[in-house]
């Protein structure tokens, strides 16, 4: 016959076994019930990558949406300035964010998925304006356009060079041409996408002076607030790569015109199909 303390010792055992059971099935099911939902993603709009005018959102977003879609996750996907996109997405209120660039800061709040696209960032001036430079402590006397919250070149910050903050690149280009800025600091490819679509008549206003000053990388990244963020960023990377071994890539680029996009030629070399 058991004695009454050991009595209560076996029925604390189970009822602790079964609490602990209850937390994790509780878990579970906050993990499953929130991989039902669709995933809010957010961007700026950064054409001709990504921008809600362009087919598929752009080549970014296509090789992002296909990749969650790959992952068995769909997803809402709504565009504001990057600044706000940014603290919708550190304060949770947005599970992703597409086009984001790489700083080590940012890990904090962020989880980055493999690269999604090259871009080369310039500075560009007016063609009437007489700038050039060796190194970059030569243009200490000029206004340089930033984009808000965008992750410069590390270089560049270092300089301490004198900037005024646009909240878009289409802003800041107008302000060049306007004279209101001596440089801007812009991607290659969003520059001639903007002088192209512009209303004003910018074509042959505009030059890049120097050589890119850096190389940067588009990621997707999941806001760490979520407790499942690392789980979604490994099926995404999966996704990715099997995309990148049956042609999908590829495809997605060509339909988008950036087939000749200097990471993908590179990975693309490397890792051929099957």
């Amino acid at each position: 016959m058991l004695k009454p303390i050991g009595v209560l010792k076996r029925a604390l055992s189970l009822t602790a076994l079964l609490v602990t059971a209850l937390v994790v099935l509780m878990a579970q099911s906050t993990i499953i019930a929130a991989s039902a939902k669709p995933l809010k993603i957010v961007s700026n709009e950064y054409p001709p990558f990504y921008s809600h005018l362009l087919a598929d959102y752009g080549v970014v977003s296509h090789l992002a949406h296909e990749a969650l879609k790959r992952a068995n996750h769909t997803i809402t996907h709504d565009f504001y300035p990057f600044s706000r996109a940014v603290l919708l997405t550190k304060a949770g209120y947005a599970d992703g964010i597409i086009g984001i660039w790489y700083r080590k800061s940012r890990e904090e709040w962020v989880a980055y998925s493999l690269p999604l696209l090259s871009v080369q960032v310039v500075f560009l001036k007016r063609v009437d304006r007489d700038i050039d430079f060796e190194k970059l402590s030569d243009l200490s006397q000029y206004s340089i356009g930033v984009g808000r919250g965008y992750a410069n070149p590390e270089e560049f910050d270092e300089a301490g060079l004198k900037t005024e903050e646009g909240s878009s690149d289409s802003e800041n280009l107008k302000k060049l041409y306007l004279g209101r800025m001596d440089l801007i600091l812009i991607s290659k490819d969003v520059a001639d996408f903007l002088i192209e679509q512009s209303a004003i008549d910018f074509r042959g206003e505009f030059e890049v002076i120097g050589e890119p000053l850096s190389l940067e990388l588009f990621h997707f990244g999941i806001s760490k607030n979520r407790a499942d963020h690392q789980v979604i960023i490994e099926q995404f990377n999966q996704a990715l790569n099997e995309m990148k071994q049956d042609g999908s890539v590829l495809k997605i680029l060509e339909q988008h015109g950036f087939e000749a996009n200097p990471y993908w030629l590179q990975e693309l070399k490397q890792s051929p199909r099957n």
